[in-house]
């Protein structure tokens, strides 16, 4: 049931574990609330993929990890010692419940450190028992409850135990009415509340008899009733339209939406938070924000829906009313808002006169969800022309736009927002464009024709400019140097602009993004004294902007280009400063210290593409609090030392294709909190001690290929999970291992003769050991030979094996060749009934499943799928490899066993229902092996990849 609480009893929890462990120095506790996962309206895959984003990125202290990120294996190392309390609110699905927990929501200390907890709310309780969690009901309030919750809102007390003489000489009895109508729900309590606060006994009385006098549903009865009370047309039309379409959006700019229809837009919002029909929240990532409660919104598409004449219908969102409006009403339409998912839609062929006569039309919302596929188009003009659009839109968003501007008779003068995107558009006004005076926001992406933006000079309330991918544009116009209220001016991949603006008059500019815009030379001067960001990475700048000095505490600082010659000389402490392709060559800061001037503090600091940077300072240590990155310094021979331990809590030190740099510090001992250890393509030969690096988790030296040995004493390590060395063309031989050890790749090491001896006795997440021509395989055949009673024993729910070889090992049940089956990556598996007494193998616990694959074009990083179908049907089950296969043009064999979710489309496992194996029970499966390329990968080399044989094996 919606309403009853279940975010706001997460929501203290959350906050009173919270605030112990901010109190408690010694608690590294992560923490994080994800709110609305299953928000309606959105494509569930896209919101799913971005919350993943924002939730790992937050808990490894890390920028925009992609799901991709999260499958590397130091990435689930630092996360296996990462102890979190996370809450997912308003799970909707099993499905998005193990995506977001990475596949291990059956079993998340498989995911985090003891000690973890994962807190979820969901209406759908299979939700919850998919996962086998402990299950707690939040129930309806009792009665003193309810008339505390209720007092609370309808009388504005202070308190709920405040002093009832407050009320204004109600008595009791209504109040016991009212609550009584609202059946315990917190919700319904709270609008009820709001919706009699401040009216006199008149009223309530009237109002209660309201509330008795129908049979419907109770809870969105009282709902409806609430709304009813509404008295004002105005009010009613302000709420209908944030609950239809604009939940969840900007507080600042919704507003401004709203005033375009209504002067008093932003009293009205006032009013109904107090009522409770809307809430304001702060959002991590997006600030405030306006949200309306899922059961307000379905009441507020039930009432738009009572209308059955389609044409005096408010509002519309469904895919197949909407194509009736526009292509075959002949009737009156009174659409005020019209929101349409074009992923939803297959194809509408619209004519020149599709909007002629809708006077009323306010929103028109035409939208791709973000990470669907724009390639073809999903609306056409069928006469290659639009007579017209409304001129009463305030909002106007049209993805894939098909036409080269918008309608000539279109002046909207009220528009407040527009928003186009994938669309050949030239220009948005060929002629007679309107003065755009209430405009709001401007977004324009993905328009590679367009060559002009619109004419902004009397656009004074423009809070964002967005431009992105539009290459024939050529400049970002003066004017816009006089929008003060701008928030927000982002140009990203504009090939071809040359000309930005000098200056930029606003004092409240937050955001000041130019990237990668190789013909623009300078940056506008700010006058802002908010900055946040500014962001110039990939854009050659003529000289060091003054605007970084805008840039406030906890902000973004990104600089590009040869023209940056010297390090900046800041003294304000930045979440992240990253310098790419500069021509710095020293960074001296130690004088300032020595002067007693403060040292700038970075979280992150990031050096890349510097190729004539040679010298740090030593003060670098106490710069940087968080993560430092160096990556492609080639000059750079030698970090300095560190003769103490640091200021900084430094937990990551990422080194990457520095090909000059000889040496570690020997004193890297007292960075005591690093975690993570990185030093990709270098010239050492040797590490120095590490073993008092007591937090370690991962440790990677891959592509050094000078690198002779690895420190004897790493077995001290207890922490550490993951050892990389693929390419060390000159380690022969690994000393002991450290027991926690469960990651471990040694591919391509071209000497290495031997594995350690107690290789076997670990519990392998993943092990790899491929091209490595000299190593003995007594070792590694004994690995492969008690590969099923590994992954029985082993704690990890998914884990893989990958090595040189060209046959899939004889303990697999089911094998198909290359020889003897048409199709090498399918083999055909008859299923044993659950009490088979041939077996006598108990029960089934999980699958393994065998490749034999290579690459016709040399190298590539892909994922692979096994899926079983029955005849014809769709994927009954599939099962993902939990890390990317590495393919070369000789044979490889990958082995994989997963005892986690027995399969992620099998929706009888996920609603708790009989798995796949006993659904399907004695019938011939088929289980077939296809290759995956992550995305924004090499598709000429996913289609190169071959399955040479497949073997599948239940494991019980």
């Amino acid at each position: 049931m919606g309403g009853v609480g279940k975010t706001t009893v997460a929501q203290a929890c959350y906050d009173n574990l919270r605030d112990s462990a901010d109190a408690n120095a010694n608690d590294d506790t992560k923490f994080h609330f994800v709110n609305r996962v299953g928000q309606n309206g959105v494509n569930d895959q896209d919101r799913v993929e971005g919350l993943v984003r924002e939730l790992y990125s937050k808990l490894l202290s890390e920028d925009s990890l992609s799901r991709e990120d999260l499958d590397k294996e130091y990435r689930r190392g630092r996360l296996l010692k990462t102890r979190v309390l996370v809450v997912l609110d308003d799970v909707h699905t099993p499905s998005q419940l193990d995506e977001l927990l990475l596949q291990e929501a059956t079993d998340p200390r498989k995911l985090f450190a003891p000690g973890s907890r994962i807190i979820v709310t969901t209406r759908n309780r299979r939700v919850l028992e998919h996962v086998k969690a402990k299950i707690h009901s939040v129930g309806p309030l009792d009665v003193d409850e309810s008339l505390q919750l209720f007092k609370l809102h309808a009388f504005s007390l202070g308190s709920p135990f405040d002093d009832d003489d407050d009320d204004g000489g109600r008595n009791d009895d209504l109040s016991h009415k009212v609550v009584s109508y609202c059946n315990g729900n917190p919700l319904a309590l709270r609008v009820l509340g709001g919706a009699l606060s401040y009216k006199d006994n008149k009223y309530w009385e009237s109002f209660v008899l309201k509330l008795g006098k129908t049979q419907e549903a109770a809870i969105h009865h009282v709902l409806r009733t609430s709304y009813e009370e509404l008295r004002d047309v105005k009010d009613k039309r302000l709420f209908l339209d944030m609950a239809c379409f604009f939940s969840g959006h900007w507080r600042s700019l919704l507003v401004k939406y709203m005033e375009t229809v209504d002067e008093s837009a932003y009293s009205r919002v006032e009013d109904l938070i107090g009522k409770s029909l809307l809430a304001s929240v702060f959002d991590q990532s997006e600030g405030e924000i306006l949200v309306v409660h899922d059961l307000l919104k379905e009441m507020a598409w039930n009432i738009v829906n009572e209308e059955e004449d389609l044409g005096r219908r408010s509002r519309l969102n469904d895919p197949a009313d909407i194509h009736n409006l526009l292509t075959n009403w002949k009737g009156h339409r009174a659409t005020e808002g019209i929101r349409l998912n074009l992923s939803k839609v297959k194809m509408m062929s619209l004519k020149a006169n599709a909007f002629e006569g809708m006077n009323s039309l306010r929103w028109l919302n035409f939208f791709l969800p973000k990470g669907f596929g724009s390639r073809h188009r999903k609306i056409i003009v069928s006469e290659g022309i639009l007579n017209s659009l409304p001129n009463e839109l305030r909002g106007l968003r049209w993805d894939q736009f098909p036409l080269a501007s918008l309608p000539g008779g279109f002046s909207p003068d009220e528009l407040a927002y527009l928003v186009i995107s994938h669309s050949p558009i030239k220009t948005c006004w060929k002629e007679n464009q309107p003065e755009l005076e209430k405009l709001s926001k401007l977004s324009l992406t993905s328009c590679e024709n367009l060559t002009v933006i619109p004419d902004l000079r009397k656009s004074a309330n423009l809070e964002h400019l967005v431009l992105e991918k539009c290459k024939s544009l050529v400049e970002v116009p003066d004017s816009i140097q006089y929008l003060v209220e701008l928030v927000r001016l982002e140009v990203r991949d504009c090939e071809n602009i040359e000309r930005v603006p000098d200056r930029l008059n606003s004092n409240v500019l937050k955001h000041l993004i130019l990237v990668n815009c190789p013909k623009v030379t300078h940056c506008p001067e700010v006058d802002s004294g908010v900055l946040e960001s500014l962001d110039l990475d990939g854009t050659p700048i003529d000289e060091l902007p003054n605007a970084i000095y805008k840039v406030k505490q906890g902000g973004v600082v990104c600089l590009y280009g040869p023209s940056i010659t010297s390090f900046p000389q800041l003294s304000t402490s930045l979440k992240l400063l990253r310098l790419r392709n500069t021509a710095i060559r020293g960074i001296e800061l130690d004088h300032r210290r020595r002067q007693g001037s403060n040292l700038p503090k970075f979280e992150q600091l990031h050096l890349l593409h510097n190729s004539q940077l040679k010298t740090l300072s030593r003060s670098i240590w106490n710069m940087v609090t968080v993560e430092l990155t160096i990556e492609w310094c080639p000059l750079i021979k030698s970090l300095p030392e560190i003769s103490r331990v640091p200021v900084g809590d430094l937990t990551r030190l990422i080194i990457s294709g520095c090909e000059g740099l000889e040496s570690l510090p020997s004193g890297i001992n007292h960075l005591k909190s690093l975690n993570y250890l990185r030093c990709y393509g270098t010239t050492m030969k040797s590490l120095p001690n590490i073993e008092e690096l007591d937090k370690i988790t991962h440790l990677a030296l891959s592509s050094s290929s000078r690198i002779e040995s690895v420190p004897p004493n790493i077995h001290k390590l207890a922490n550490l999970s993951c050892l990389m060395l693929i390419r060390c063309w000159g380690i022969q031989y690994l000393p002991e291992l450290p027991p926690n050890l469960d990651f471990m790749d040694v591919s391509c090491c071209k000497s290495l003769l031997a594995l350690p001896s107690n290789v076997g006795s670990l519990r392998w997440r993943c092990l790899c050991f491929v091209e490595c021509p000299k190593l003995d395989m007594n070792l590694p055949e004994e690995l492969v030979k008690n590969f099923p009673q590994q992954a029985l024993s082993s704690p990890h729910s998914k884990g893989m094996l990958q090595y040189s070889g060209s046959e899939i090992p004889k303990w697999f049940d089911y094998k198909s060749t290359e020889n003897n089956n048409e199709d090498s990556s399918c083999v055909t598996v008859k299923l044993p009934h659950p009490n088979s007494s041939r077996r006598h193998r108990g029960v089934v616990k999980g699958i393994a499943f065998g490749v034999v694959c290579s690459s016709d074009s040399g190298p590539a990083l892909l994922s692979i799928r096994c899926e079983c179908s029955i005849g014809s049907s769709a994927a009954a089950a599939s099962w993902r490899s939990p890390f990317l296969l590495g393919l070369s043009s000789s044979d490889v064999v990958y082995m994989c066993f997963d005892k986690n979710s027995f399969g992620e489309t099998d929706e009888g496992v996920r609603g708790g229902g009989e798995p796949w194996y006993v659904k399907y029970a004695g019938l011939d499966v088929c289980f077939r092996i296809r290759f995956e390329a992550k995305r924004g990968g090499d598709l000429n080399k996913l289609k190169k990849a071959k399955c040479k044989s497949i073997g599948v094996s239940l494991l019980y």
